[in-house]
């Protein structure tokens, strides 16, 4: 009896196997033969699942956009106050830093390596983009979009920075001072 394969399960656990393969070797650095020898799938099956490295790569990013968005929501169950939502975003962050940058550094490659026109025209990174917005504005229970992009920015700006340095203490410290900032800025808004 033939074996029965949920496609969609098995691309999420290729997309996921391919995070880890693009973080320790670039995106640059790899072909589509090369990540599907190294998952141990023939050709034929990785460009059935994904018809070009930048097919994967766009699949990946809507994967883990769908991943971190669903967890970012979890975060804040049961932080009813601004603080305590602050207070878990944080510890988010902290406890997923490895993740978090290495997920900086695969995006960083593949914006380094594309055109830039490419990149910022892609309708799946700006769709991933504004679920991200969208996400800590529910997260944190924000109304000012503005304020919601500049807070993803920062979070981002965090991430880059570490990407070079990859040392835990300074990437703590910085996501405590942004949360500190923000706590300030947002206990000075007017009630």
């Amino acid at each position: 009896m033939p074996k029965i394969v949920d496609s969609e399960q098995y691309r999420s656990e290729l997309l996921h196997k391919c995070f880890d393969l693009l973080a320790e070797k670039g995106y640059a650095n790899v072909t589509t033969r090369q990540l599907s020898k190294e998952l141990g799938i023939s050709t034929g099956a990785m460009y059935h699942y994904f018809p070009s490295k930048k097919a994967l790569f766009e699949q990946l990013v809507e994967e883990l956009g769908r991943q971190d968005v669903a967890a970012l929501q979890q975060m804040v169950v049961g932080a009813n106050t601004l603080h305590q939502k602050l207070a878990a975003l944080e510890k988010y962050l902290i406890d997923n830093e490895d993740y978090f940058i290495k997920q900086t550094a695969i995006w960083t490659d593949f914006c380094i390596n594309s055109n830039a026109g490419e990149v910022s025209s892609n309708a799946v990174f700006k769709r991933v983009d504004e679920q991200y917005c969208q996400a800590i504005a529910a997260a944190l229970g924000l109304s000012n979009p503005r304020v919601t992009q500049f807070i993803w920015t920062l979070i981002n700006g965090v991430l880059l920075e570490q990407v070079s340095q990859r040392d835990s203490k300074v990437f703590g410290e910085q996501v405590h001072l942004l949360i500190e900032m923000l706590t300030a800025y947002f206990e000075k808004l007017p009630g």
